[in-house]
C-alpha cells in the first residue's frame, strides 16, 4: 500500500511539471548560425578594392611620413555575415598594449565612418569607464543587419604616464597600430625589440547581437608581416617597397543555453522521475 501510494505521488508531481518544462523559456541567446568577422588595415580603399592589383599598387606608393599617419589611424571593417539571423548592435575592441589608448579621431569623436562603408548607419563610440583602453562602438539604426558591412576609422594615442619614454625612442612620431594592437613578427618595439611569444597584450575583440548576447572573443595573433622593417618613425624611403597590410579576425556567437530556471526544473524532474521506493528490510 506504501509503495503504491508513492509511486503514484511521484508519477502524478512529474505529470504537473512536465507542461512547465516545456514552457520555461531559454535563455535569451543568438542563434548558432550567428558570426562577424573584422578586417583592419592602414588604407580603406585596400578593403574596398581587396586583391585588385592596380589599387594595391596605387595605394603602396605614398610616401612613408602619410603611411605614418595612415598606421595610427587605421580602418576596422565589421561584417555580419549573411547567415546570421540577429543584428550586431555593438563592436568591442581593446587596445592590446595598455601604455597607448584609443584616442579622438576628429573633435571629440572616437570613430568616423568610412567614405567607401557599403552600408551607412550612425556610429557612437565611447570607451569603458573612460579610460580609453577598451572602445565600445554602439551601431544605430537598429544595428548592422545580417550580410552587411560597415568601415570606420580609429585612432591610436599615447597615455601620458608613457609620453617621456615614447618620445625617448621613436620621437614625434606616431604609433602604429601593429606594434600596439599585437606585437608585429612577435616583436615587441617598446620594450627593447624583446621576442614576445604570447598574446597577453594583443587586441582582442568581440560583437552584441541584438543588443543583450556577446558573441565569442577573438584574439588578433602576433601577425607575420614581411618587410616589417617601417613604423612609428622609421620611415619608408620613396624608393623603398612596402605593401599595404591587411589582417582579419573571425568570430561567433555563444552557443544557447537554457535559461538557470529551466535547468533547476529539469534537475528537480529528473529527480522525481529517477525516484524509486526503498524497500523495507525484513527482520531476520
Amino acid at each position: 500500500m506504501f509503495k503504491t501510494l508513492k509511486t503514484t505521488r511521484v508519477a502524478a508531481w512529474s505529470a504537473a511539471l512536465l507542461p512547465l518544462i516545456l514552457t520555461v523559456p531559454l535563455s535569451r541567446s543568438a542563434t548558432a548560425q550567428d558570426s562577424w568577422s573584422l578586417r583592419i588595415s592602414e588604407k580603406e580603399d585596400e578593403l574596398a578594392h581587396t586583391n585588385d592589383p592596380m589599387w594595391s599598387k596605387w595605394l603602396m606608393w605614398d610616401i612613408g611620413y602619410q603611411r605614418m599617419v595612415d598606421r595610427n589611424m587605421p580602418y576596422i571593417e565589421l561584417n555580419n555575415a549573411a547567415t546570421s539571423t540577429d543584428p550586431i548592435t555593438q563592436f568591442h575592441i581593446t587596445i592590446g598594449d595598455n601604455r597607448f589608448n584609443f584616442a579622438p579621431v576628429q573633435g571629440s569623436d572616437l570613430v568616423m565612418i568610412g567614405n567607401t562603408s557599403p552600408t551607412s548607419l550612425p556610429l557612437t563610440a565611447t570607451t569603458v569607464g573612460g579610460l580609453g583602453d577598451e572602445l565600445v562602438v554602439d551601431l544605430g539604426n537598429g544595428g548592422l543587419a545580417p550580410g552587411e558591412t560597415v568601415r570606420f576609422k580609429i585612432k591610436l594615442g599615447i597615455d601620458p604616464s608613457f609620453a617621456s619614454t615614447y618620445a625617448a625612442s621613436f620621437g614625434a612620431s606616431l604609433p602604429d597600430y601593429r606594434t600596439v594592437l599585437f606585437d608585429m613578427n612577435g616583436i615587441n618595439v617598446y620594450d627593447g625589440n624583446t621576442v614576445d611569444n604570447n598574446t597577453k597584450d594583443n587586441s582582442h575583440s568581440f560583437v552584441i547581437f541584438d543588443t543583450d548576447v556577446q558573441g565569442s572573443t577573438a584574439v588578433f595573433p602576433d601577425e607575420t608581416v614581411p618587410n616589417g622593417v617601417y613604423y612609428n618613425n622609421i620611415l619608408r624611403p620613396y624608393t623603398a617597397i612596402d605593401m599595404v597590410n591587411l589582417f582579419q579576425l573571425q568570430g561567433a556567437a555563444p552557443v544557447p543555453e537554457p535559461a538557470s530556471i529551466g535547468l533547476a526544473v529539469l534537475g528537480v524532474a529528473s529527480y522525481l522521475l529517477g525516484c524509486r521506493p526503498r524497500r523495507r528490510r525484513l527482520a531476520a
